[in-house]
């Protein structure tokens, strides 16, 4: 029995030195609602001092989490997450030092998926689509660094194409986008 309590005190004693007082502090959550942040051009403060933590609120009169947000001094980081009451998500984001990164992903109170992105230092980076809240995809668009590159389309609610054009060294080639059944480019350039 005493070889048990030792190696419990021992395992304690190791995981209590062993932690990094930095991350800890880090990870310390916060009820919005208990705390008062400063949000100064960007920067986020608590007591005058840029905020570490993650700070998490509910629904007025519910125990429905409706938000989570992750920073590190005063910036947005890590996983950002939004709910809809009852629980079910809503949106997830990720961030680095106050940019995004990552995946951002959107869904309709159905549980389809709304929006879906990824970024690359702060700016739209790769395959990003959008969909209506019966599912049907609405926008099909590809970026690099931000810009426009490669096969954009976008569709109407019922499924026929809007706009469908290629993007390649900052031109645009294709349909562009109607109106009145007429090419608005063509309309653009009739006198």
């Amino acid at each position: 029995m005493a070889l048990r309590e030792l190696s419990a005190i021992s395992l304690l004693l190791l995981s209590l030195i062993s932690c990094n007082p930095a991350e800890q502090k880090k990870m310390i959550r916060y009820r919005l609602e208990d705390i008062r942040l400063e949000n100064k051009n960007g920067m986020v403060f608590y007591r005058g001092r840029p905020f570490s933590g993650i700070v998490f609120s509910f629904y007025p009169g519910t125990e429905d989490t409706a938000e989570v947000i992750g920073f590190r001094k005063g910036r947005e980081h890590g996983e950002w997450r939004k709910f809809f009451p009852g629980g079910k998500r809503s949106a997830q984001r990720f961030f680095d030092g106050g940019t995004k990164v990552k995946t951002m992903k959107e869904w309709w109170d159905n549980g389809h998926l709304k929006v879906s992105g990824s970024f690359l230092k702060g700016e739209n980076n790769g395959e990003y689509k959008e969909w209506n809240k019966n599912g049907m995809l609405i926008r099909d668009m590809h970026y690099r660094l931000g810009y426009e590159e490669g096969s954009q389309k976008q569709f109407y609610d019922n499924g026929k194409i809007r706009s469908n054009y290629m993007m390649k060294n900052g031109k645009r080639y294709g349909l562009l986008g109607t109106k009145n059944c007429v090419n608005v480019t063509d309309r653009i350039f009739q006198k």
